[in-house]
């Protein structure tokens, strides 16, 4: 295995390479023109039939050479594969390998017909040994069929802006009306970068694939040579076949900055790559104003038992400028009044980059920690429940007393009940006496 140094607009000295045979050499020289490439500050001259260079972060392109013409992709087809998996699989899932699976052409491993594998290890064998067999099981495992998973595979294509790509079969062995193109290849690659085990996976060199049947692990090296040849190289799939010519989808990240190079059908795909990935890296800068979780303002807060809370950014906020691009931007913070108690993670503000008369990176502003009631807001407020409570209390008792007294005397004011008006009343005595009088009279 041979290891260079420089590449990717690192410092570019004189690559050592460990061996000293005429294709080592070659690879010097390939070396020394791209630093001075990069260094004049030229587009790069390469012989790929197509190409692309692309911002993984913005989609932005660089560079551009018959981007969108369609093209058989062999194996970089493999890169929407793990996409699709990755969405609708889980990586502990067991797989067991059909007979479709082994009977596909797959030099490298040897699968048996039901053997039974993780998810995850069928992800390793995809995307560093090239697997076939991987890729038909995969197929089969996520969507019962390679035709339905195909499907999938166009859908997510078209979801992506892909509109120069079809698929028919999850490996990229040829087919009449199996293509896609460097663009679509970069659209597809910066969306399975945004999954944590497609980058750990083809930014490593030897990886293991646990095989319970042999009882033992089996180490794989990566096909994508290129990872030997710049420390900033981290990724991503070689592909060929006889019509599809050599093709690479590679990636490289400087400073947290990462670009995508594609070449299809190129006489020298890690030349070419590193050409673009260095010319990228040498004419190109990414202007950061803010990281993902990095605080840009302080929201402030009332009735909180603090006055403010740091207002964090949701995505990274950053430029590219160059060539043909505006010049550095402006930061602007929009900040929320808020009133606690506040959640952490809350939204309070948005933030945006503005160029040139343009918004150009914008991100949602989180509360960095949470933002309590302030403990004399609550004491307060539970004084004044109390109060009202007790307000209200008064009243009833006021209210209950009044009508006790009330219905105290209109009991007073009435006759007994079921008796007789008393025959010594005023009225009735005077009436008999003047009864008798007359009668005697």
């Amino acid at each position: 295995m041979r290891q260079f140094s420089g590449g990717c607009g690192a410092r570019h000295g004189r690559p050592q390479p460990v061996g000293g045979n005429l294709w080592a050499l070659a690879l010097v020289l390939a070396g020394w023109l791209s630093a001075a490439t990069s260094a004049w500050g030229q587009a790069p001259q390469i012989g790929s039939a197509a190409a692309v260079l692309m911002d993984s972060a913005t989609g932005r392109v660089f560079f551009d050479q018959a981007m969108h013409q369609r093209r058989p992709v062999a194996s970089t087809t493999k890169i929407m594969t793990a996409l699709i998996a990755l969405q609708s699989a889980s990586l502990d899932d067991t797989v067991v390998i059909g007979e479709d699976a082994v009977k596909v052409e797959s030099p490298g491993l040897d699968f048996q017909p039901g053997e039974t594998l993780t998810l995850g290890d069928l992800l390793t064998a995809l995307l560093l040994k090239s697997s076939n067999a991987a890729a038909v099981a995969i197929a089969d495992h996520a969507a019962g069929s390679v035709g339905v998973f195909a499907q999938r595979m166009n859908q997510r294509a078209r979801s992506l802006g892909a509109v120069d790509t079809h698929f028919v079969n999850p490996h990229g062995l040829y087919a009449l009306d199996h293509y896609s193109s460097a663009y679509d290849l970069a659209l597809i690659t910066r969306e399975a970068m945004k999954y944590p085990r497609f980058r750990e996976l083809v930014a490593e060199k030897v990886a293991e694939i646990r095989r319970p049947l042999i009882g033992t692990a089996e180490t794989v090296e990566n096909h994508n040579k290129l990872l030997w040849r710049a420390g900033c190289v981290d990724g991503v799939k070689t592909g060929f076949v006889k019509e599809s010519g050599q093709c690479l989808v590679a990636s490289a990240t400087r400073n947290g900055w990462q670009l995508i190079a594609v070449v299809l059908d190129s006489p020298d795909t890690y030349g070419e790559a590193l050409q673009l990935l260095d010319y990228g890296f040498a004419i190109y800068r990414q202007q950061v104003f803010a990281r993902r979780g990095d605080a840009v303002g302080r929201a402030p807060v009332r009735f909180g038992h603090l006055t403010s809370v740091p207002a964090i950014c949701e995505q990274p906020l950053t430029q590219v400028t160059g060539p043909g691009l505006a010049a550095v931007g402006l930061l602007q913070v929009k900040l929320n009044a808020l009133r606690a108690p506040i959640g952490r993670g809350a939204v309070v503000g948005e933030a945006q980059v503005l160029a040139g008369g343009q918004v150009i990176a914008r991100s949602r502003l989180l509360a960095a920690e949470s933002v309590p009631r302030s403990r004399l807001i609550v004491a307060a407020n539970w004084a004044l429940r109390l109060v009202v409570l007790l307000a209200v209390a008064g009243v009833g008792i006021r209210t209950g007393a009044k009508l006790i007294k009330d219905r105290r005397r209109r009991w007073r004011r009435l006759p007994p009940q079921g008796g007789r008006p008393d025959p010594g009343g005023p009225g009735q005595g005077q009436r008999r006496d003047g009864d008798q009088s007359g009668l005697t009279g």
